[in-house]
């Protein structure tokens, strides 16, 4: 993502800020109509963000008891918000999202609407598989006919295929998310590399093959075009053990080991994982070494690629790895007051969950936003320096006096 991309990315930082607050205080559709208004610009305030807020939808995983409300209702409250999940892909198996009941006809005006407020909505693509895993690549063959159908079907691109429609129809999504926690039989993680590879330099180039551009009127190609040099983002959910088995880095082969430059954004998925999770009994040290074991390689690695904390909604989104309201803010702040300068703020799991949150009255994204601007975090040390440099100046004036 070029660096002006970024810089419009941080400034609308501050206008999620106030919109997650209003969403919480006011409701969601006081939320959405702040939202159409603001999020054209700045919001001034005291508080300074260190980060963005990032979610998931379509899961419906508070169901029945609460029902996850539509894409459209939810991303005022986030920067970004990934659709959940394309859950088969390779293999030539048609590119269908699962998403849990959502009546998918409504998606794509609900990209639009999103995209109208200044939110990035992203396609995840894999998801928690278990046995029964349904996606993977076989060959880098199969990796680079994804890319191609994936940019195709929910990108700048157009369908080759005189079968193929695209989901969701008109919108094109802002980019892809990759949370790979399996592999199907026959595929092989490294193939990843080539999926992502080719994926940016589609992208870029904004083009799908010469026979696609030649079925296409004059109208579409002058679109396609201009979608072609569009900011999308590439993004990761890997599981915060480094390296992660199926993405990397530092495992031959793998997607963040050869590929790392063409992501923008990773958020390990800091739960249900014992091993660097936050641990009460540990005050999070596990959790705090985790964090800086991926931003250290990013940093080294890919300078440009930021670096958030993937944490459950709430105590029911996860099997463990959930952190109470002030320890949160605690363990942000920790983070904030660390040499992670790649820091990008928080991923919650996920937008159901903290909808439960919000019927409950136990919304979960006020600490976050606390711990994005507190100024005990970031700002402490430079409090601190500013508090010595006063006390010096004054203790050198009175003898000088």
């Amino acid at each position: 993502m070029s660096s002006a991309a970024k810089f419009a990315m941080q400034a609308s930082r501050y206008t999620f800020l106030a919109l997650a607050v209003t969403s919480v205080v006011w409701g969601r559709d006081s939320a959405a109509s702040v939202g159409r208004s603001l999020l054209s610009h700045v919001v001034s305030g005291n508080e300074t963000a260190t980060g963005m807020l990032v979610t998931y939808w379509g899961q419906n995983s508070a169901a029945p008891k609460y029902q996850e409300p539509s894409l459209d209702q939810v991303c005022a409250q986030y920067n970004i918000t990934a659709i959940a999940f394309l859950a088969e892909f390779g293999q030539s198996m048609p590119l269908l999202p699962n998403i849990a009941g959502h009546n998918i006809s409504e998606v794509g005006p609900a990209i639009t609407a999103c995209q109208s407020y200044g939110a990035k909505i992203l396609l995840s693509m894999g998801g928690q598989g278990g046995d029964s895993c349904g996606y993977g690549f076989s060959s880098g063959e199969d990796a680079a006919e994804t890319a191609l159908n994936v940019w195709e079907l929910f990108l700048g691109g157009y369908p080759t295929k005189s079968t193929a429609t695209r989901p969701f129809g008109n919108a094109t999504l802002d980019g892809v998310d990759l949370d790979i926690e399996c592999a199907a039989n026959g595929t092989d993680p490294m193939y990843y590399t080539t999926f992502v590879q080719q994926l940016r330099s589609l992208m870029q180039n904004g083009s799908s093959s010469s026979a696609a551009t030649e079925s296409l009127d004059t109208e579409y190609v002058a679109v396609e075009t201009t979608l072609g040099t569009a900011n999308y983002l590439i993004t990761a959910a890997p599981q915060c053990v480094f390296p992660d088995a199926y993405l990397g880095p530092q495992l031959a082969g793998l997607a963040l080991t050869d590929a790392a430059m063409q992501f923008d954004y990773l958020w390990p998925q800091f739960y249900n994982n014992h091993i660097c999770q936050y641990n009460l009994a540990d005050k999070g040290a596990g959790f705090q070494q985790s964090f800086q074991n991926w931003s250290s390689w990013a940093n080294a690695t890919a300078p440009a690629l930021e670096v958030l904390v993937g944490l459950p909604a709430s105590p029911s989104a996860a099997s463990t790895g959930y952190i109470a309201d002030s320890d949160e803010v605690k363990q942000i702040n920790m983070i904030r007051r660390s040499n992670a300068t790649n820091f990008d703020g928080v991923m919650l799991w996920s937008a159901a969950w903290e909808f439960e949150n919000e019927q409950m009255n136990q919304s979960y994204i006020p600490s976050v936003l606390k711990s994005l601007t507190d100024r005990s975090g970031a700002d402490a040390q430079q409090v601190a320096r500013s508090a010595t440099f006063v006390v010096m100046a004054l203790a050198l004036l009175c003898c000088l006096l």
